[in-house]
């Protein structure tokens, strides 16, 4: 199965991988914390594929999906006959996970009764199926994940405390996107890249004012919110940008960009000129601090770029036009900023 890498470049990011990339090479029980939506699977599997595990058995279960009934069954597997049912015998995840890595997600969502059971399998690599009475020994790595605060599980009394440090061996926190924005656009255009190749569309990035609505957006749902939502709108969207109007009504609110911002330039040099005839920019605001000058260059040439070509449909060569620029000038700059550029579209 192939495994998305985790993208992002921020520093929490970047510092969390670091500590995947040190622990893979061991079989030390690991514990996952982070929001619903934030890739702790996608760390377990990072986890099982850098190591020496890799091409071995990684076998997932979510614990609480799972009836509680039903649990014991899917974990050790049963013996035929062993309750109503049990037509045949069935080896459990446990057992299916030999040699390889078991990923125990909302581990936190297990029945007290169940913890016990559970804690003797991981701390012995020992179990018996249900109806069974010989002892099944098992080589596993064993990663669990949890949206929860099991430590206040512990104090509840809803969580073995035993349990509790036999798996958090190891701890990884899976931060909130609200705590990576910088990673936004980096996982929007991937997002947006797969998508548009998917459902075969021409989409050459993001309009101007969704990047953003995307980054000023709180992100209760994590990555995972943030993937549907470019699913969603490259589905919508019928330009060869996507718009803030491909984004859900939520998103409304926050497509005002900051003061001082490229868009703000922009809209100044076209209400403005000098009796030459040359745009006026405004003058630069250093109240807040220093303006990194490339960058807002950057912006205002990145826009300008959009805007041609949403003008003219997006072919390039109009675009070119409406900048006085020559074809191999646009094309040159769309591929220094990291617009993709299809040469079929000329």
């Amino acid at each position: 199965m192939s495994i998305r890498p985790i993208l992002g470049e921020s520093q929490i990011v970047k510092d969390m991988i670091k500590l995947i990339e040190r622990v893979a090479s061991t079989k030390t029980n690991i514990l996952v914390i982070g929001e619903s939506g934030t890739g702790k699977e996608l760390v377990a599997r990072m986890i099982h594929d850098a190591g020496p595990l890799k091409g071995k058995p990684f076998i997932p279960i979510n614990c609480g999906a799972i009836p509680e009934s039903l649990i014991e069954s899917e974990l050790f597997g049963h013996r035929k006959g062993s309750f109503t049912g049990a037509v045949n015998e069935k080896p459990g995840l446990f057992e299916a996970a030999h040699g390889g890595t078991l990923f125990l997600d909302e581990v936190g969502e297990l029945p007290v009764s169940m913890q016990v059971k559970l804690l003797r399998a991981i701390q012995e690599r020992v179990f018996r199926k249900v109806g069974g009475t010989d002892d099944i020994r098992v080589d596993v790595r064993i990663i669990a994940a949890t949206n929860r605060d099991l430590e206040a599980g512990v104090k509840a009394g809803t969580f073995r405390e035993d349990l509790y440090y036999r798996l958090n061996v190891i701890l990884i926190r899976t931060p909130p996107l609200r705590e990576r924005k910088g990673d936004i656009r980096l996982l929007a255009d991937t997002f947006l890249k797969g998508f548009a190749d998917k459902q075969k569309k021409k989409l050459m990035g993001l309009g101007p004012g969704t990047l953003a609505a995307l980054e000023n957006y709180p992100w209760p749902g994590n990555i995972r919110e943030l993937e549907n939502v470019m699913e969603r709108a490259v589905t919508l969207e019928s330009s060869p940008l996507l718009s803030v109007d491909a984004l859900p009504i939520s998103f409304a609110k926050n497509t005002a960009l900051r003061a001082t911002s490229a868009a703000e330039v922009i809209a100044a040099s076209q209400t403005q000129t000098s009796t030459a005839g040359a745009s006026i920019l405004p003058p630069a605001n250093f109240s807040r601090g220093p303006l990194d000058l490339d960058k807002v260059l950057g912006d205002v040439e990145k826009l300008y770029l959009i805007a041609a070509l949403e003008h003219s449909g997006g072919v390039k060569k109009r675009a070119a036009e409406c900048l006085n620029i020559t074809f191999r000038s646009i094309r040159y700059r769309l591929k220094k900023l990291g617009i993709p550029s299809d040469p079929e579209d000329d």
